[in-house]
């Protein structure tokens, strides 16, 4: 674990807020991110960390999935960057019904476009979701080049098929998403931080994304990254693995 020069504070006397990414943060990431499931023991810390604080799941992936692989029930979570919102406190929304029905056509589309991308691209996986798209290509042994390309095509595909400037697109771990625009996981976590003003947020991520959520704390939270994506002017505190991490929050249970 690295920290700043001052060490940083959980102040006792705050009521908690955990809001905490899945994909490399709380699991390992696999080549096919389906396998990615949390293991049993790092459940049982969060479920325990839940009787004690407010914890928030904040994800790039979609609700029905995230739980699918967590396999935790009834949990508070953000999903597709910012989207989503399921179990937040005072019913919290992000998008619209109209909002909901309209990417979900369009993402309909998206998947129509690049579903047959792997053909030509032997061990990319690409995700259907309800709202979103994801290409993978970390288990794909792909040349520099051939990922630039990759990359092209798929952004091209994508465009092609959806209303322009109603989607945004951003590289992270060996993958490129493409998300509704104007939505972010920073900005779903204004909103909620709103709702929940008395509380101190602890924020852990482990990719560019989550760069947006430890703004939106600023002062008031702790930003604790995973991993080496993030750039050490992000963040407070860092851990080289998820592992390294649940042991951490263990601690604060």
């Amino acid at each position: 674990m690295k920290k700043n020069k001052s060490p940083f504070i959980i102040p006792a006397s705050r009521s908690l807020l955990f809001l905490l990414d899945y994909d490399g943060t709380l699991t390992d990431f696999k080549n096919d991110p389906n396998h990615s499931r949390l293991v049993p023991a790092t459940r049982a810390v969060l479920y325990q960390l839940r009787k004690k604080h407010a914890v928030v799941i904040v994800t790039g992936r979609y609700v029905a999935a995230l739980t699918r692989l967590s396999g935790l029930k009834n949990f508070p979570i953000i999903g597709t960057h910012g989207f989503e919102a399921r179990n937040l406190p005072g019913g919290l929304r992000f998008a619209s019904l109209s909002q909901e029905k309209r990417y979900h056509r369009e993402a309909a589309a998206i998947w129509k476009a690049v579903k047959n991308l792997h053909r030509a691209y032997p061990g990319i996986h690409i995700e259907e979701k309800p709202f979103s798209s994801t290409l993978h290509y970390r288990g794909a042994h792909l040349s520099p080049t051939t990922i630039k390309k990759l990359e092209k095509e798929y952004i091209h595909l994508c465009r092609k098929s959806v209303t322009a400037g109603l989607w945004s697109f951003q590289s992270g771990k060996s993958m490129v998403e493409v998300m509704p625009k104007g939505f972010s996981k920073g900005r779903s976590v204004r909103k909620l931080l709103k709702k929940l003003p008395n509380h101190f947020a602890v924020s852990a991520g482990d990719d560019i994304a989550d760069i947006s959520v430890f703004k939106a704390l600023g002062k008031n939270g702790l930003k604790v990254a995973v991993g080496s994506r993030i750039p050490r002017k992000y963040y407070d505190v860092k851990f080289k693995t998820p592992r390294q991490l649940t042991a951490w929050l263990k601690k604060l249970v």
